[in-house]
């Protein structure tokens, strides 16, 4: 086997008749034009060696049998030098006797247990490089060459190590690969459970570092549209660093363990609108001088409280003037937010930001979704990290845009909240962010500059993370990439066209670099912040003649009698006596044991059978019958029809 460079990734007919291939996925359109059946390509990874054991022998034979006197040859036909389906590699030896040489291929084999370990720390390690203080995953190798094989680490790591090779595109019909990776996942959780629960190893390098690779592990092979296991293992990683204090800080390893999981905590929280714990300023407090980065994770954490107190605010407050001033505060503090984020922006040195290095105006062929870049500028930066980091801080300030409309139409309700200032200024700001993502894209799934200028997208084998040689992305250029495009997808104010193109690239990430996680965020039908608008005026829906109509046929009440009227006045006179916070906590079905619906035919079988709602009831009944309808049809539409699994993952997202 030799290395033999950079390869052509076009298929084997192209290659044959020495054209160009388009590379169209699943068949190029070059023989779909001669009428010609394309063979299909091969996989990258195997792409950059060739196998020249018979190439050799020849030339053993042409050199040996030239010359006069020396001994007859005999060569033996062997299987490849390696197999890319079994791992198996060719030893070639030399055993010679009195009369005669043979050269002989002695199989040798490289057992799965070794080729995962060595494919994942290639492709889904990074090291800090010159100027970075960040890497990721780089504790690994110091942790787990001082592991046992049954240790929590060593099992975790096993998994996700398996997971990852079998999502290769050649390995994807090895199905025993899989079955080894949930086989060892479970083993690894058992382990975790065991040493969180013994004093002396629940805060220890190995666990945290084991939760991690179980959490990376569901975005790896996990195919589910619940996402609970992995929200719980960041969870649990997050309580075990409150657990192990400022002392984490000491060590390298420590300190490495501590940047992964506040970046996934981070996004854990921005998704879900939740406080971070702990606060943003402890998260932040190993930040140093000519780190970049820290600013934009504070004030993403800082967002993530507002919006977790906004969510709070919106579904709680009453429509007054008092709790209209509130708003607007919460909105004025969202707007200075965004003054910060621009504040960071101009204070970069010059290599932090992204230089254009190309225009597309259109894309080969028709179907969008499997171009490698969308219509528009590609960008490329310093290094991946620097790519990220700008990725975050661009959907932390379209959440601050989402947040903003929201609340304009909270105040607005029931004008249409498209008509106010707030929204025409915050939608031109979001397009601008959602290109700007867009063209960042390309760079992580590997495309780069030639020589002459052009675009082009080599193999997936290695990666480099300097400006002038990154050229081979490791997959993990992807997983990167999945927060910005899942982000963007569900934004209000991205096209359709964009929309299609992000959904593609995320297939592309599943399909081809090995991130299943990513084909089920393709398929979420989240529009955002539309969705939560119209969430936050379902309570608010008054009840129209035809809702009352449907109602009454279906005996959700009564219409009020001469009697009932007046025991209804009265109803409602006692309520108004009340205490504005004993209004708030009224409960309109005072028979927890009697569902609402059927309270009128509760009244009618019971020896007072002159009760029924009286109007308070009747618009609090109304105003939950819209509700409901509301959330049902919201949900399944979030959902995509997908099952009540995903209608459950959703209601959890929204808050509904």
């Amino acid at each position: 086997m030799v290395y033999c460079g950079k390869p052509s990734r076009g298929c084997q007919m192209c290659r044959t008749r020495r054209i160009k291939c388009d590379e169209a996925k699943p068949t190029c359109n070059q023989c779909a034009k001669s009428r010609r059946q394309c063979p299909g390509y091969k996989d990258d990874f195997d792409l950059v060696f060739r196998n020249e054991t018979q190439a050799t022998e020849r030339r053993a034979r042409r050199a040996l049998t030239g010359k006069k006197g020396n001994p007859q040859i005999t060569l033996s036909n062997q299987q490849t030098m390696m197999n890319s389906q079994d791992g198996s590699m060719s030893l070639i030896t030399l055993t010679s006797d009195p009369g005669s040489m043979s050269i002989s291929s002695v199989a040798l084999n490289v057992p799965i247990e070794q080729q995962a370990p060595c494919f994942f720390m290639s492709n889904y390690v990074l090291s800090p490089s010159e100027g970075s203080f960040r890497g990721y995953f780089e504790f690994l190798q110091p942790l787990i060459k001082n592991e046992g094989p049954d240790s929590q680490l060593s099992l975790a790591f096993s998994a996700v190590s398996m997971a990852s090779l079998a999502n290769r595109p050649n390995s994807r019909n090895r199905r025993e690969l899989s079955h080894i990776a949930v086989a060892q996942y479970s083993k690894a959780l058992k382990a975790t459970n065991l040493a969180l629960q013994n004093p002396a190893q629940q805060k220890t390098d190995q666990t945290l570092a084991a939760i991690l690779m179980l959490g990376f592990y569901e975005t790896v092979s996990s195919t589910s549209t619940n996402a609970n296991a992995w929200y719980s293992h960041i969870d649990g990683a997050v309580q075990l660093v409150k657990m192990r204090g400022k002392k984490q800080f000491r060590t390298k390893v420590g300190h490495a363990l501590f940047q992964v999981v506040r970046t996934q905590m981070a996004i854990n929280c921005l998704t879900a609108s939740k406080s971070p714990a702990m606060g943003p300023d402890w998260w932040v407090s190993d930040a140093v001088e000519g780190d970049f980065a820290a600013p934009v994770i504070k004030l993403n954490l800082q967002l993530a409280e507002l919006r977790a107190e906004i969510n709070s605010a919106l579904t709680a407050f009453p429509r007054t003037p008092e709790y209209f001033q509130k708003v607007l505060d919460m909105m004025r503090r969202a707007a200075a937010m965004e003054a910060d984020y621009q504040i960071w922006e101009a204070s970069l040195p010059d290599f932090w930001h992204q230089k254009t290095v190309a225009w597309v105006d259109n894309v080969t062929g028709s179907d969008i979704t499997k171009s490698e870049v969308c219509p528009g500028k590609v960008d490329i930066y310093h290094n991946i990290w620097v790519a990220t980091i700008w990725n975050h801080a661009r959907i932390a300030r379209l959440n601050i845009s989402g947040t903003i409309v929201r609340c304009a139409a909270w105040i607005c309700s029931p004008v249409d909240y498209r008509t106010t200032p707030e929204y025409a200024t915050n939608v031109r700001l979001s397009v601008d962010l959602i290109t700007d993502v867009i063209a960042s894209v390309p760079f992580h799934i590997g495309w780069h500059v030639g020589q002459a200028g052009a675009m082009s997208a080599p193999d997936l084998n290695g990666f480099n993370e300097g400006l002038e040689t990154f050229s081979k992305p490791k997959p993990i250029g992807g997983f990167f990439a999945l927060w910005p495009l899942f982000a963007i997808s569900c934004m209000d104010f991205i096209t359709d066209s964009q929309r299609a193109w992000a959904k593609g690239r995320l297939n592309f990430i599943s399909e081809i670099m090995g991130m299943n996680h990513a084909k089920v965020l393709a398929g979420f039908q989240l529009r955002l912040p539309s969705m939560i608008i119209r969430r936050d005026s379902m309570g608010r829906v008054p009840p129209s003649s035809q809702m009352m109509a449907a109602a009454v046929a279906r005996g959700a009440y009564s219409p009020s009698n001469t009697t009932s009227s007046n025991m209804s006045t009265q109803s409602n006179q006692n309520f108004q006596a009340q205490s504005p916070n004993q209004q708030q906590q009224y409960n309109p079905n005072q028979n927890p044991s009697i569902p609402l619906r059927n309270v009128s035919m509760a009244a009618a079988t019971s020896p007072n059978a002159a009760y029924t709602l009286n109007p308070l009831q009747q618009r609090e009944a109304m105003q939950r019958e819209a509700y409901e309808k509301e959330r049902i049809t919201l949900l399944k539409k979030a959902a995509n029809s997908q099952g009540d699994v995903v209608e459950t993952l959703m209601a959890k997202y929204l808050a509904v």
